[in-house]
């Protein structure tokens, strides 16, 4: 009696145990994929962005040499200055356009689906086809945007786009919206969709316009889509590298040189690949700050929104 007792105690607890696993055991294929190609590669650059390493010879710990270093290198920090000018016109960009084109692709239209899937098109090219396509357009002797400006009587407007140390950042701002503005719009139509439409029906019958029900019910409502976009669209551009790259490659004159293209060069072009590290492992910090402090921003609008609908 005691023995099947026992038995049956011991079977409970392999039950209890199995089921408490299962759930680790489903996603530690995940779990291995993100430590091997994520965690570990960032612990490998924290340690040698503290070390002085030319790529071939063995590291030489060197502590936090290459940070103080990077406080005091001009070029980083005029690039990151492009990087914000860079964030700031190109998250303003996709988020107006993605969400205008949202409420107008949201409406009952005639070849709706075809315009969508036409909108969203750019965003399946790569960063190098666009790059190329874009370096033609904005082209001075041949290309189609100084063709257009001379066909329209305006040859006077013709600009060396991507010679310009004034006009060459902003030029490829224009790019990069162009590119992922698709992706906003979707986002954006995900969410009005999930929006009830009880709520512009009572709206309607309570006088509001439409303009009054996008301020007070829409843009609300959207708030958690609109963080999610926001924060998609700022991280995107502050780890710019390949547009960047194809287009200008940081010029002229350092113009468009922003933060990974100037590690691209400390690593693979001077070979302080320590130093380039240390310069990643900032990066990785801005990032996270802005993206935190983009967060607890719309957190607290939201909540003040949320306080005067209720």
């Amino acid at each position: 009696m005691r023995g099947s007792i026992a038995s049956l105690q011991r079977d409970s607890f392999a039950l209890r145990l199995r089921r408490n696993l299962q759930p680790y055991l489903w996603v530690a294929p995940a779990l291995f994929i993100f430590g091997v190609f994520t965690l570990l590669p960032v612990a490998v650059g924290l340690y040698l962005s503290c070390t002085n390493w030319n790529g071939t010879a063995v590291p030489v710990f060197n502590g936090l040499d290459n940070y103080r270093e990077a406080l005091h290198d001009n070029a980083y920090w005029s690039a990151i200055v492009h990087n914000m000018i860079y964030a700031v016109g190109t998250v303003a960009g996709k988020i107006v356009l993605g969400l205008g084109l949202a409420l107008v692709m949201n409406r009952t239209l005639p070849g709706r689906a075809m315009f969508r899937t036409a909108l969203f098109m750019p965003v399946t090219l790569s960063f190098v086809a666009i790059g190329l396509l874009w370096s033609w357009i904005y082209n001075y002797d041949f290309g189609l945007l100084n063709g257009i400006l001379e066909v329209l009587q305006l040859g006077r407007l013709k600009q060396d786009w991507l010679g310009s140390t004034s006009l060459a950042l902003y030029a490829l701002i224009v790019v990069d919206i162009w590119k992922w503005f698709g992706l906003h719009m979707v986002l954006f139509l995900a969410g009005l969709q999930n929006i009830p439409g009880q709520l512009y029906e009572a709206a309607r019958i309570d006088g509001a316009t439409s303009c009054q029900s996008f301020w007070r019910i829409t843009l609300p409502l959207l708030l958690p889509v609109t963080a999610f976009n926001i924060v998609l669209a700022a991280s995107g551009a502050f780890n710019v590298f390949d547009l960047v790259y194809v287009m200008t490659q940081g010029g002229p004159v350092d113009a468009t040189n922003v933060a990974m293209t100037d590690i691209y060069r400390e690593a693979f072009q001077f070979y302080h690949f320590g130093y380039s590290a240390a310069l990643s492992v900032m990066q990785l910090g801005l990032v996270t700050i802005v993206s935190l402090g983009i967060l607890v921003i719309i957190g607290r609008q939201g909540k003040v929104l949320g306080e005067e609908l209720g």
